[in-house]
């Protein structure tokens, strides 16, 4: 589906830049109705960078708390789980809830999957591979319904939606809007348990709209994403089935033991009618004298009292086999809606199966057809991420049709920075940010987008870059100041620096030796390769 952007031409480059481009990568793109979604992550430099694991350490931490029963846990200032659940409503959903608070670190959602992944593998014991598989679908679906309050309230419970507002519910496309803005809901079934292959939800997160928007964040549809979860889907029909019939069996051998109950108290009370006759006849064929009518009277008050007694234990039995009777249809009733739910759930696999088969084959048809055209029309550009931001990312672009083919990751460039070095472009990238944000010098290589060298020094936001001969030249850091920095084009490695400049300089070569102009105002005329001062002229 054609994607349209708003593009920037970067007047200053004065060159058009040649035709390279690497697929998207982790940006997702969606659309609902006339509505684009796109998760703008922050991508560029960052002072400290966690790993995978502790990542989703943070989830699976969450995780273990629900599993030990807790309905709240985590720290509601950074990370927090609600597990919203009320077994006493029978319509609607009921969910956890991960919170992403006020001092969430988070700033990428291929992150928020990890904690999503890792909450889903301790909490409901899921395999890596398959919470990895939800975790993409739920946060695609949570950006989807994304403060849609009419859709929560009425698919979830009153337990989840009382937890939900106008600006948190869901996932918002932004990073800088996820924390203490954020909500990702988790839908689950009535019979989420650790364990349970189907404690989430599948049907709601692969939804029409859902599936539209993975579809469109992938080449080939998000094909073997959506293969993943056909596939949890049919082994939780297996578990399901496995738990239908083990019901339907328990079920059938109650019917049979309440029908022997049944039969035994009819025999039994067959046997005291027949013993009563035989005592009334007995009596009504003697006469007794006064002392034996006095014996047979208190044997008649023991006989009723017992009698009494057998009456009661027999309408308590009686009323106990009924309320067995009770539960067996009402069991009943349950089983033949789960019966009806599992194959609806049939069915809903078969449909995901074929809408995949005919994606695969137009991918494929697509591809051939289309792959050559497409390298043919397309344009490197610079794309801003935000029209009234200096932030940019290198996109290809068919400018007859404004579709943009392919998209680099790094989403950070200060594309007034950029400097073509040959097989690769090096500029300034990054936005010192809460999350430890950072502005560096970037190596992006045109054959492939996703390969970036990082420098590891300070540079000025609004530096501009120059080339001479094989050396490349930016204001860098230098302790409390400012200076001119000597970098190797290649590796990005600081060679040299110079004494303080002003952060505005701009530097003009000379001679073989280069200009700049300091602090005070005065020029420092440096040497090109050490930077050393060969002279300061005062103003």
């Amino acid at each position: 589906m054609t994607k349209r952007i708003a593009l920037s031409m970067v007047a200053a480059l004065g060159f058009v830049l040649s035709a390279h481009a690497l697929d998207v990568d982790e940006t997702e793109l969606s659309s609902t109705g006339e509505r684009t979604i796109e998760f703008i992550n922050y991508e560029g430099p960052h002072e400290v960078i966690e790993s995978a694991e502790s990542i989703r350490a943070i989830g699976r931490a969450l995780g273990t708390a629900v599993a030990s029963g807790a309905a709240r846990s985590g720290s509601t200032g950074r990370y927090f789980v609600i597990h919203a659940v009320d077994p006493t409503v029978p319509v609607g959903l009921d969910a956890d809830i991960i919170v992403l608070g006020e001092g969430a670190l988070v700033d990428h959602v291929r992150n928020l999957r990890r904690i999503v992944a890792g909450f889903l593998e301790t909490a409901y014991g899921y395999s890596a591979r398959d919470a990895d598989t939800l975790a993409i679908f739920i946060t695609i679906y949570n950006a989807v319904y994304r403060g849609d309050l009419g859709y929560f309230g009425s698919k979830y419970k009153q337990v989840v939606a009382k937890e939900l507002s106008a600006s948190n519910a869901g996932l918002s496309v932004r990073w800088d809007e996820w924390a203490g803005r954020s909500r990702i809901v988790i839908p689950l079934t009535a019979k989420a348990g650790t364990g349970v292959l189907g404690s989430v939800d599948t049907t709601p997160i692969t939804d029409e709209s859902t599936v539209g928007s993975l579809r469109e964040e992938s080449p080939t549809g998000g094909i073997d994403e959506r293969m993943d979860i056909v596939d949890i889907k049919e082994r939780g029909q297996d578990e399901e089935k496995a738990a239908i019939d083990a019901e339907r069996d328990r079920i059938a051998r109650e019917e049979a033991a309440i029908a022997a109950e049944k039969e035994r108290r009819e025999a039994d009370t067959g046997a005291v009618d027949r013993t009563a006759g035989e005592a009334g006849s007995a009596d009504a064929g003697e006469t007794p004298d006064d002392e034996a009518a006095q014996g047979l009277g208190a044997g008649q008050e023991a006989s009723l009292e017992v009698s009494e007694k057998a009456r009661e234990e027999d309408a308590t039995a009686a009323r106990e086999l009924a309320e067995r009777e009770a539960r067996v249809e009402a069991d009943k009733a349950a089983l033949a809606a789960r019966e009806e739910a599992s194959a609806a759930k049939d069915q809903e696999i078969a449909k995901d199966r074929d809408a995949i088969a005919t994606d695969q084959k137009d991918a494929i048809r697509d591809e051939v057809t289309a792959a050559a055209d497409r390298e043919a029309s397309g344009v490197v550009l610079f794309e801003l991420v935000n029209p009234d931001a200096p932030l940019s990312r290198i996109a290809l672009v068919d400018l007859k049709t404004g579709d943009t083919i392919r998209r680099s990751s790094l989403n950070t460039i200060r594309a007034s920075s950029i400097v073509d070095v040959g097989d690769a472009y090096v500029a300034v990238a990054g936005q010192i940010t809460g999350t430890g944000g950072l502005v560096r010098l970037v190596r992006v290589a045109k054959a492939d987008y996703s390969d970036v060298v990082q420098g590891a020094d300070d540079v000025f936001a609004d530096t501009m870059l120059w080339k001479y001969g094989s050396s490349l030249y930016a204001v860098v850091k230098k302790g409390g100041d400012w200076a001119i920095g000597r970098f190797d084009q290649a590796t990005l490695e600081l060679k040299a620096s110079s004494e303080p400049v002003s952060r505005w300089t701009f530097l003009t070569q000379s001679g073989g030796r280069l200009v700049a102009q300091g602090p005070g105002g005065a020029f420092l005329v440096l040497e090109a390769e050490a930077l050393t001062t060969a002279s300061e002229l005062r103003r």
